[in-house]
């Protein structure tokens, strides 16, 4: 597969180890991303872009490294989560409604709402589920064990995925209680299927040494739950790595995405289907499987994003 290059702009910043391009999920002609590491903080921003041609259209100062979103079903708002505080933008002008700085749990990776009160947050490395509500500005805390993601599955119930311990557990907000319901393996990455299946990229845990701390490193392996019977698995064994996989919305391909390479796997006919392989100096930053469109920047210079067509 030969892609189609877009559109390359030119970032005010890098942003390796910012927020990573995220697709509005109610206006899917815009995207946003942060500036990353090596920024001043002064110069630290959420930026909004046009997806057809890259124009930046809106940027809030948040003066620290966004780690993830919540869009607000009102369709108007969003939550900013950055190292230290949470701002809850407009989303029109992206203008400041709130910011918040008092008792908020640091470094959330994940984020979930019931989207009147109450914002659920985790660290991937946590020890704790922090549910902040963000009215009273107070903050209660659940234990848990590492998290790959927070889903909602109704104003009172989110499912967690805790990939140290090969855990999902279903935490309810109203009764503040927590319910294991599946046992895994442990994982490197999880998809929570809009379908009757999750997909779990099968990890392995890497000790810490006296120079790196422990971590989990992907595998070669996928695990596919059907949520109506979780006593039914299948398993999809690869013979090359793959860092992250995105599964397309109707649930039959899968994206399997190592630096400069995408490898797109057809469920229905379980094999590899289409290779995309870049120059090695490209790492692939997101693919928006709808639009059939991803994008990338150069490893030695993040500010340099390109869009392709698939």
């Amino acid at each position: 597969m030969n892609p189609k290059k877009l559109w390359t702009i030119e970032l005010k910043n890098e942003i390796f180890g910012g927020l990573a391009p995220t697709l509005d999920p109610f206006d899917n002609t815009k995207f946003y991303l942060s500036d990353g590491w090596g920024s001043a903080y002064s110069s630290i921003k959420l930026r909004q872009f046009s997806l057809q041609d890259g124009k930046e259209l809106n940027a809030v100062s948040v003066k620290n490294l966004v780690r993830c979103l919540y869009f607000n079903v009102d369709q108007k708002s969003l939550f900013v989560i950055s190292d230290s505080k949470i701002l809850h933008i407009n989303k029109i002008d992206f203008s400041i409604i709130k910011k918040f700085e008092k008792g908020i749990p640091k470094y959330s990776d994940y984020v979930s709402s019931n989207d009147q009160d109450t914002l659920l947050l985790m660290n991937t490395y946590a020890d704790f589920l922090s549910v902040y509500n963000y009215k009273s500005e107070k903050v209660t805390r659940k234990k848990l064990k590492t998290c790959k993601g927070i889903f909602k599955e109704n104003d009172d119930k989110y499912l967690i995925f805790c990939p140290k311990i090969g855990s999902v557990c279903q935490y309810d907000l109203s009764r503040n209680t927590l319910n294991h319901i599946l046992q895994t393996d442990i994982f490197y990455q999880v998809y929570n299927g809009t379908s009757d299946k999750f997909y779990f990229h099968v990890g392995k845990i890497v000790k810490s040494t006296s120079s790196t701390h422990e971590k989990i490193e992907p595998t070669h392996q996928i695990n596919i739950y059907l949520k109506s019977d979780l006593t039914k698995k299948s398993e999809l064994k690869f013979d090359f790595s793959f860092e992250k996989f995105i599964v397309s919305k109707d649930e039959e391909k899968i994206y399997c995405v190592n630096n400069n390479q995408i490898l797109i796997y057809s469920l229905p006919k379980k094999q590899i289907t289409s290779k995309i392989i870049l120059d090695e100096k490209v790492r692939i930053a997101e693919i928006f499987d709808e639009q059939q469109l991803f994008l990338t920047y150069e490893y030695d210079h993040s500010n340099i994003l390109t869009c392709w067509k698939l």
